[in-house]
């Protein structure tokens, strides 16, 4: 009844030897040394470097490339009281390299200010506008933070200037590099530093250690911001800048930060690392987002508390006006996405959607709908957004072949920012639906789940909680462990934030556990259901209320096997779709045809009407949408398997579809009356932009037209009848059939699970 949204793997490493090596040499328990050895250290020198990322271990920060040539500027620089400008970037990464590379200047005495650039009207990296205003004011020596390998152009202006340019940056280098002063970047070509993976602040921290000629510890805390803000890999360095910069953060937070955490209720005992990811990177990146990342570096670098304390309640009521924002947006674009159900990759557009928190909105859709997304905001001719994508499809080699569409794109497989003339809007869609195809983004796998052990409810103590925190801080590269849990059944279902989220109860042979679902809300009913057996992945989680502390499952996954009816219905078919042995039953032939390859031996394909033939069916699919109830009831009449997969997969579904009513019909035939020579090939858009009606309901309605004898078409052009002879367009057969389809959508597809449950019973005469 429960399909899982991920193929979990458990990794079945037998280095028994190495695990107990591990939990003698550390005091560590058994389970934790085999996650340490199941994520690769499983020696004594690897553990030992894991568990105890101390500053000592940083690597030398003059093993950067241009390194020396950077810091031998920057004296210079600061010798000759030179005017020097950081030019950062708007988003949390930006905003603490930044003031990490201020604060290290001014430090040493240099005249330097910094430049944060707007997202809405300088967009990010380098911008030739924003060096030249710079220029004529002054400046003397340009160090980029965060970004500046993209600006070969821009870089080379200032350097004909006699203005030299320090480049500090950990993006992708294009082929192309800029000719500046110094080039500082871990993945430098010329370059051999041990760790790739620092993020911008990252690098800054390292120029400002080498300034210094230490490790820079007063600011490993914006590092750590930094780092875990920007996603990057919390393994090797990083992880020594996350968890000394946490230590840092609890027990000397800077005023800033101090205040930001104050204003949202956080005490510094709780700091982790998603703390840094759900309460302080949110609130600073509202700031760019809303108005102004300038202020966010000005926080970070403020010594007084009650300055700290007055912006960092802005900056707090800035973060809930970006939270309703993209409240509000979300369920206009959720209903969007529902219209456009049938396809692959959406593209949601609406007027007046702030562009700041377009791509917050895409990530949720994403999250919710398994596809890739684009959120565009309407402003008259031009749409501008953001996309948000899947593991299975690359965003960015799906449009970057298509610019001619496009004022402007960048970005990367999983994520990117365009702007788009309004009237392109349907052919992105189009060109989108193409790309889905040539990456087979329908028949792609699921996302893979990396399990780190079986455990059972009586696993969930404080001892093995505590014990879990020696693995961490957590995050890319070093997920908090994940545990499968077998359940027998579950109560007290509730569901949380107006139907979002869920809570349960899990009975398991060891006793009960409390699990919190956030994002499992519609499957509330499901758990309320039939099922014989349930299977629950999660993190082990601390709740303390009211000075009672209990430990619970924070739910990443689960599925549910073995019920007599097991609810699979979806509107994607994919190769995993297919993986298991059964008989998979076709009601269209189209499908069967297109299908039958990806089904092999033991399992078998079969359309309905040979479902005779077949013996001893144990589990039998029902892959597609009948024709009728009557036609369903007469395959199950015929075949009793043990356990019956509804999937009614559809392509087109109909039942979201508006039923065309009056107005509709006559807003159409005033239409199709005012104008001739129609060509439905290459205007069917434009009519229905011109109509602001579904382009799926204006295909139905011509084609009632056309059974009415309202309209013709000849070759693919639309004219209208002359005078027709008046006829109710709902009596009609296209009408009829429509509304015959609707009906039995909702009740294969739109029902609830106990509902089908009881029609398929009835019509199989099978007893519940």
């Amino acid at each position: 009844m429960i399909n899982s949204r991920y193929q979990w793997e458990q990794p079945d490493i037998q280095n028994q030897k190495a695990i107990n090596e591990l939990s003698e040499t550390f005091g560590i328990s058994k389970l934790i040394a085999k996650i340490l050895v199941n994520r690769g250290y499983d020696t004594v020198e690897t553990a030992n470097a894991f568990l105890r990322p101390e500053i000592s271990a940083l690597y030398d920060p003059f093993l950067l490339h241009d390194m020396n040539k950077a810091i031998e500027r920057l004296f210079q620089a600061i010798d000759n009281g030179e005017n020097i400008v950081v030019y950062g970037d708007y988003d949390v990464d930006g905003m603490t390299s930044t003031a990490i590379m201020t604060w290290a200047l001014e430090l040493m005495g240099a005249n330097v200010t910094y430049f944060i650039p707007s997202r809405f009207s300088d967009g990010y990296g380098p911008n030739l506008d924003n060096y030249q205003k710079l220029a004529a004011d002054g400046m003397q020596l340009l160090v980029t933070v965060d970004n500046g390998v993209s600006g070969k152009n821009e870089v080379a202006w200032l350097m004909s200037q006699g203005i030299d340019v320090i480049i500090t940056d950990h993006h992708e280098l294009p082929a192309d590099l800029p000719v500046a002063t110094a080039i500082v970047h871990p993945r430098h070509p010329d370059g051999e530093y041990p760790f790739g993976g620092l993020s911008g602040a990252g690098v800054a921290f390292k120029v400002a250690s080498a300034l210094l000629e230490e490790p820079a510890d007063e600011v490993l805390d914006l590092a750590a911001l930094g780092t875990v803000a920007d996603v990057m890999s919390l393994t090797d360095e990083n992880r020594i800048i996350v968890k000394q910069g946490l230590e840092n953060l609890k027990l000397d937070p800077r005023p800033g930060l101090s205040a930001l955490l104050a204003a949202a209720g956080t005490q510094l005992s709780d700091i982790d690392s998603s703390t840094i990811g759900f309460t302080i990177a949110p609130r600073l990146n509202s700031l760019g987002r809303l108005e102004d990342a300038t202020t966010g570096v000005r926080l970070l670098l403020m010594d007084d508390d009650e300055s700290a304390k007055t912006l960092a309640e802005h900056v707090n009521e800035l973060n809930q006006k970006r939270q309703q924002l993209v409240n509000d947006i979300t369920v206009a674009a959720q209903a969007q996405a529902q219209e456009l159900s049938a396809d692959l990759v959406l593209v949601v557009a609406g007027e007046g959607w702030h562009e700041g928190v377009l791509g917050i909105v895409a990530s949720k859709l994403v999250e919710q709908t398994d596809k890739p997304t684009i959120v565009l905001t309407i402003n008259d001719n031009e749409m501008k957004g953001s996309g948000r994508s899947v593991a299975a499809f690359d965003l960015f080699k799906a449009l970057d072949g298509h610019r001619d569409l496009m004022t402007n794109f960048g970005g990367h497989a999983s994520a990117a920012g365009m702007t788009i003339p309004t009237d392109n809007l349907a052919m992105i869609r189009s060109v989108l639906k193409d790309e889905a195809t040539k990456q087979a983004l329908a028949t792609a796998q699921k996302p893979k789940l990396q399990i780190a052990a079986e455990v059972t409810a009586s696993d969930f103590t404080q001892q093995n909680f505590d014990n879990l925190q020696v693995l961490a801080p957590f995050g890319e590269g070093n997920p908090e462990p994940l545990f499968v849990v077998n359940v027998d059944n579950v109560d007290k279902v509730k569901t949380m934030s107006e139907g979002k989220h869920l809570r349960f109860t899990a009975q398991t042979a060891a006793g009960v556990l409390p699990i919190i679902a956030f994002g499992w809300g519609q499957q509330a009913d499901a758990l309320n259901g039939h099922f014989s057996s349930l299977q629950v992945t999660g993190t082990m989680s601390q709740n303390t209320f009211r000075g009672s502390t209990t430990y619970q499952l924070m739910l990443k996954d689960m599925a549910a096997q073995g019920a007599a009816i097991l609810d699979k219905r979806t509107s994607r078919l994919t190769k995993q779709t297919f993986a298991a042995n059964a008989t998979y039953v076709f009601f269209n032939k189209n499908h069967y045809q297109q299908l039958s390859e990806y089904i092999t031996q033991p399992a078998n394909a079969v359309m309905w009407h040979d479902i005779d033939r077949q013996t001893g069916v144990q589990t039998m699919v029902l892959v597609d949408l009948p024709e009728s109830l009557p036609q369903l009831q007469e395959l199950l009449q015929n075949a009793v398997p043990e356990l019956l997969v509804p999937m009614f997969y559809v392509k087109n579904p109909v039942y979201l579809q508006k039923v065309p009513d009056k107005p509709t019909f006559a807003k159409v035939f005033k239409f199709v009356n005012s104008f001739r020579n129609i060509d439905l090939n290459r205007q069917l858009d434009d009519a229905v932009n011109h109509l602001s009606i579904h382009k799926l309901t204006l295909q139905l309605i011509l084609k009632v037209f056309l059974e009415a004898k309202f309209v013709i078409i000849e070759n693919g052009v639309l004219n209208a009848v002359p005078n027709p002879a008046p006829l109710n367009l709902t009596e009609t057969e296209t009408f009829q059939k429509f509304m015959v389809q609707r009906d039995l959508e909702r009740q294969l597809i739109y029902s609830t699970t106990t509902e089908l449950e009881t029609l398929l019973m009835n019509l199989s005469k099978q007893e519940s």
